[in-house]
Order: structure tokens, then C-alpha cells, then sequence
């Protein structure tokens, strides 16, 4: 089973970034999003793609939803 470890430190920041914005119920935006984590938004998309296929993310009902936490 992949580990927080395993993933890339872009992939962590994101996850971390995305788990305290949904955490805290405020909207995902992309651009909020790409100032944050100093990305592109379509490098996002791929992170973001990727991690669900992984199994980090999920889309329930139209919303992003962290699966597994890289907060210890």
C-alpha cells in the first residue's frame, strides 16, 4: 500500500492544501489553488487525476473528497 512517502512533494502539498480548504469549507478553486501550491492549473488537473486513481481522492456528487490523510 502507497505511503505518504510515496508521493511527490508537489502531491503532498496539494493534498495537504486541498485537506485544509475542504476541512475548512471554503470553495476549490483552481487558481486559489495554483497561487498556492505555485503550479500550473493543468498541472493540477493531472495531480489531481492521478491521485484518484490512486486512491488519495475521490469525486463524490461532484465534490473532491481526501481519502487518506498525508497528516500524521
Amino acid at each position: 500500500m502507497e505511503t505518504a512517502r510515496d508521493l511527490t512533494d508537489a502531491e503532498r502539498k496539494l493534498m495537504i492544501i486541498l485537506f485544509h480548504m475542504i476541512n475548512a469549507g471554503k470553495p476549490l478553486s483552481l487558481p486559489v489553488i495554483s497561487l498556492r501550491t505555485g503550479r500550473s492549473e493543468e498541472e493540477i488537473r493531472k495531480m489531481v487525476d492521478d491521485l484518484c486513481e490512486r486512491g488519495w481522492l475521490s469525486l463524490e456528487n461532484g465534490r473532491l473528497k481526501v481519502m487518506r490523510s498525508v497528516i500524521k
